[in-house]
């Protein structure tokens, strides 16, 4: 004889999973580093890693330095502050951010691709070699050194020296070069930012230039160096004349 209670039961359960905050969601014990909003949530660190924010039960958390913590049962990350802890027989980890690495120094040089002098009207008309700037044969020139993309090849970086070395001409006077970052256009060096001016003593054979001022303006792809100064002289392009040396660290 069966018993119609037994029908009742079902050997199936059919009970949901145990949600976070029952009796098997697992709990552990985290520092307090810093109270967001007067306690609403918390920066807390777990096992020595890196605080993270987590919301948090309204209790009063002046002053509690660790906390029960509720974590994902799946991860182990923590969720939610449960309320505050007694302080461990053993001391918790405590977590130190790990100092930035020191940034590498590194040089590099750029070598002019191509230079030439403007006279007004044509690119190839004045002679000479190099660059010029000046007057001569009543045409006003002005000189220009480009460099590719050299600086952009050396990716994200920051310029913290840069030197440009000048082999000048001979002339039969002291000229000042007047250097400023210009662009290569059909019709004359287009000129940009600050100019640097740099004393040419007659009988020089070689100069080094400081021009840290404008030398981030380098990074810029198509950007140059023109000579756009009153004085007539000109330098080579040849050798390690109107080269750029630049100390630099990567962003």
């Amino acid at each position: 004889m069966s018993s119609p209670v037994m029908d009742l039961i079902s050997t199936v359960p059919d009970d949901l999973p145990p949600r976070y905050g029952s009796d098997r969601s697992p709990t552990a014990i985290a520092r307090v580093v810093s109270l967001i909003e007067g306690g609403r949530a918390l920066n807390v660190s777990l096992y020595g890693g890196p605080p993270i924010q987590i919301s948090a039960t309204a209790v009063n958390w002046t002053g509690v330095e660790t906390a029960h913590v509720l974590l994902d049962p799946d991860t182990g990350r923590a969720l939610h502050a449960l309320g505050p802890a007694p302080k461990p027989e053993n001391p918790l980890p405590q977590w130190k951010e790990l100092p930035a690495p020191p940034k590498i120094v590194c040089e590099a040089t750029l070598i002019p691709q191509w230079a030439g002098t403007w006279d007004g009207t044509s690119w190839t008309r004045h002679g000479g070699g190099g660059a010029w700037q000046g007057t001569a044969g009543g045409h006003r020139l002005t000189g220009l050194a480009t460099f590719g993309r050299q600086a952009e090849a050396l990716g994200r970086i920051t310029i913290t020296a840069a030197t440009l070395t000048l082999r000048p001409h001979p002339t039969s006077a002291a000229w000042s070069a007047q250097i400023a970052p210009a662009t290569y256009s059909d019709t004359g060096p287009v000129t940009m930012g600050a100019t640097i001016s740099a004393p040419v003593q007659v009988g020089a054979t070689s100069l080094t230039v400081d021009i840290m001022r404008i030398a981030s303006q380098l990074l810029t792809p198509g950007t140059g160096l023109a000579l756009v100064g009153q004085t007539y002289g000109g330098v080579q392009a040849s050798g390690d004349s109107l080269s750029i040396r630049i100390t630099y660290t990567s962003r």
